[in-house]
């Protein structure tokens, strides 16, 4: 399944073929782990000789990410590698038990699923991902009652896929649409999550609205023109400005579509001490549109074409974070906030003082919702 649409997306970034194809890059980064333990055996076996098994496997992975990602088009060295033996391990420890995390604000973001509800079979040495899932781990931080947002990005649904509903359209390589059936599991399934806010496809409002009798509560239909929305937490409001869609799904805006969304962030700003932006623009045109950004959002989560990442601090742009979903549902983005901007820009964003973010890869140990299970079942067996 992997490897046919990465045969059928083969307009895709590098970016977008390494997210979607993490056993056919795993055997190459493996390759080149291989390669360069035999170019230096004498101080890797100096180096294992004092590792366990597992962290010694784990120094080859970095290697090779360090290695590959940085040379596909400048990656910054944050951009997460494949998922870790420990993956799913920053929210919950070996036993399933929720770790004991207390920042001010805690800001869970998905994107870019495309619909996928199951886990990914081929990652590694276990499944990461999966609705049933990330719905259980949204339960259990709620029931913890640990301050938090839940948003969802671009490109969560089956329906507004802009790869297979988007610009592969436009070269007659449009998929079928999605059935009634479908529409109505998919709106159950995402209503489970009880996002705080979330970012729909006019295409996918369209398909929901008449198959399933409209959309999941805190979505917000996005189509050519921004959107905005000020959340209320325990840690003071939080302003959202939801992207519109480019011209191009999945891709950069105009230049118009760019203006609109700066004059709406700087009409936020003074109203809220954090601003975010919701980006569906892919890594590209988000990069490139951190420089004007910067001084009015306090972070950008993006979405679209391109790889996902933890977080990343542009040095140019002070006061900014990035980040990047993984995509296909394996892992959540995870913003903590140890302290708030007070809107005075730029703020100074300091790993580990001011904030920690990290890309969650959700292995067995993130409980799964059980009715969410039975949801999923269900619909398969139809």
């Amino acid at each position: 399944m992997l490897w046919s649409r990465i045969v059928r997306e083969r307009s895709l970034s590098p970016f977008k073929a390494f997210a979607a194809a993490p056993a056919v890059f795993g055997a190459l980064r493996a390759a080149v782990s291989a390669a360069l333990f035999f170019a230096t055996a004498g101080a890797w076996r100096t180096a294992a000789a004092t590792l366990p098994p597992v962290a010694a496997r784990a120094a080859l992975r970095i290697v090779a990410a360090a290695l590959l990602l940085p040379a596909a088009a400048g990656a910054p060295a944050a951009f997460a590698a494949a998922p870790t033996p420990y993956a799913g391990g920053g929210l919950f420890s070996a036993s399933g038990e929720l770790r004991a995390v207390d920042p001010l604000l805690t800001i869970f973001y998905n994107a870019s699923t495309f619909g996928e509800t199951r886990p990914c079979p081929t990652c590694g040495n276990g499944t990461y991902g999966g609705m049933a899932r990330r719905i259980g781990l949204f339960r259990e931080y709620r029931n913890a009652g640990k301050p938090c947002l839940m948003l969802a990005g671009p490109y969560e649904f089956t329906a507004d896929d802009p790869f297979r509903f988007g610009h592969l359209a436009e070269k007659k390589r449009n998929a079928a649409r999605p059935s009634a059936a479908e529409a109505v599991f998919t709106r159950k399934l995402q209503a489970m999550l009880q996002v705080n806010a979330g970012w729909i496809s006019r295409n996918a409002a369209v398909w929901l609205h008449n198959d399933a009798g409209g959309i999941p509560a805190g979505y917000l239909e996005i189509g050519r023109e921004p959107r905005d929305k000020i959340l209320q937490t325990p840690a003071g409001p939080v302003g959202i400005v939801f992207f519109p869609e480019g011209p191009v799904p999945g891709k950069g805006p105009t230049p118009d579509q760019t203006r609109q969304v700066l004059e709406k962030g700087r009409k936020l700003r003074g109203q809220v001490p954090l601003l975010l932006g919701i980006s569906p623009w892919g890594l590209v045109a988000e990069k490139s549109f951190l420089s004007e950004a910067g001084g009015i959002f306090d972070c950008i989560l993006g979405g679209g074409e391109g790889v996902g990442f933890g977080f990343s601090l542009a040095e140019k742009v002070p006061g900014l974070i990035w980040l990047r979903p993984d995509g296909k549902g394996r892992a959540v983005n995870v913003l903590e906030l140890n302290r708030m901007p007070d809107g005075k820009t730029p703020f100074v964003w300091e790993e580990g003082r001011t904030f920690n973010a990290r890309l969650d890869f959700m292995g067995e140990s993130v409980p799964a919702d059980k009715t969410a299970l039975e949801l999923i079942r269900r619909q398969e067996t139809k």
